[in-house]
């Protein structure tokens, strides 16, 4: 907002001076006794200058305030256009108000001179929008740079929190622990459980360094590291995924969200064979998802810093999303996180 405003007041002299010498140079080609006006007075010029100084500072503000303050509500494509209409309107309102009560005083203008302040005005606010794009969009693209930079490091915490969660050498000492009991009982179970094993690290590796993924492919990340849990915890862990294919195959979500939230449901809950955690995603009537997992107290209550859930929000919010809704309803026992997935790899709704 400031650099626009100081950009109002570097412009608005230079455009009342460049359009204020046609008007100039059209005086000075007629006989002095067609003009009404004598624009070779000093004082005259000056004052002209300074009143097309003013209304060029006035059409700054209205476009300002269109295009920063009401950017907030109206986001559409047709909202943008209505902004450019509402400006344009006001800008030729206003200076046909102030036109006719030049022209009643001291008229100035013959034959189709008296256009010119309309035509010179609407140029104002072409050059106007022009230069206000120019600032706008380097901001933005600084925006965008910062915003970029946010999410790199916000995606290197969680690569970090991955590591030492997922390949932490205990993590990899207690599954291959268990591989190897599966291996002597277990052949068939053992096979699988290496399979999956493999296929949790190859997306941990891989995967991570992205910026979202398919939820076809989160479903698959949190089934594997379920399944492997599942084998330490004495399958007292369930996963259902409710979502559709069509959401599963074509929407997006940032990397690891489902494997963390469910990370952040084993950490937190006492559960056991007879009374299981269950976790569960499911696609709700606008289009948001919910995951889902029952509440079973610990005896001995950790408390919860909230750094695991404060990350992914933020992840959300630096791709382009705040809606990102935990409830925990303690009469149901149940603990719930809401998002919204995105349409593309472009992280567009």
């Amino acid at each position: 907002m400031r650099q626009l405003l100081r950009m109002a007041m570097l412009t608005s002299p230079l455009i009342g001076i460049y359009t204020i010498i046609p008007v100039l140079l059209f005086a000075a080609s007629l006989p002095q006794s067609d003009v009404y006006f004598i624009f070779w007075d000093q004082i005259r010029v000056l004052l002209a200058v300074l009143g097309i100084t003013f209304i060029v500072f006035v059409q700054w503000l209205i476009n300002i305030w269109l295009f920063k303050i009401l950017a907030n509500r109206i986001n559409s494509s047709w909202g943008k256009a209505l902004k450019y209409f509402i400006s344009y309107g006001i800008m030729l309102s206003v200076v046909a108000f102030l036109h006719t009560l030049r022209l009643e005083s001291s008229p100035i203008s013959i034959g189709t001179f008296i256009y010119y302040p309309f035509i010179g005005s609407f140029a104002n606010n072409t050059f106007i929008f022009i230069i206000f794009g120019l600032v706008t969009s380097r901001f933005e693209k600084a925006k965008l740079e910062i915003d970029k930079a946010k999410l790199e490091l916000s995606q290197y915490v969680t690569q970090q929190e991955q590591l030492k969660n997922k390949i932490h050498p205990h993590f990899l000492f207690n599954t291959l622990n268990t591989l190897k009991l599966l291996i002597k009982k277990e052949p068939k179970i053992a096979e699988e459980f290496l399979v999956r094993l493999s296929a949790y690290l190859r997306f941990s590796i891989t995967e991570t360094s992205k910026d979202v993924a398919v939820i076809k492919d989160e479903v698959e990340f949190c089934t594997n590291y379920i399944e492997l849990q599942k084998v330490r915890f004495s399958n007292s862990i369930h996963f259902e995924n409710n979502l559709p294919d069509i959401i599963t195959n074509n929407k997006y979500l940032p990397v690891v969200t489902f494997q963390s939230l469910a990370e952040n449901a084993i950490k937190h809950n006492a559960f056991t064979k007879s009374n299981p955690l269950k976790i569960s995603v499911k696609l709700n009537s606008d289009e948001t998802i919910s995951f889902t997992n029952n509440v079973i107290k610990k005896r001995t209550i950790e408390k919860s810093t909230g750094t695991g859930l404060k990350n992914l929000h933020e992840r959300f919010k630096l791709l382009g999303s705040d809606m990102f809704i935990i409830d925990s309803d303690e009469d149901n026992k149940l603990f719930t996180v809401t998002f919204k997935a995105f349409d593309n790899e472009n992280n567009n709704y």
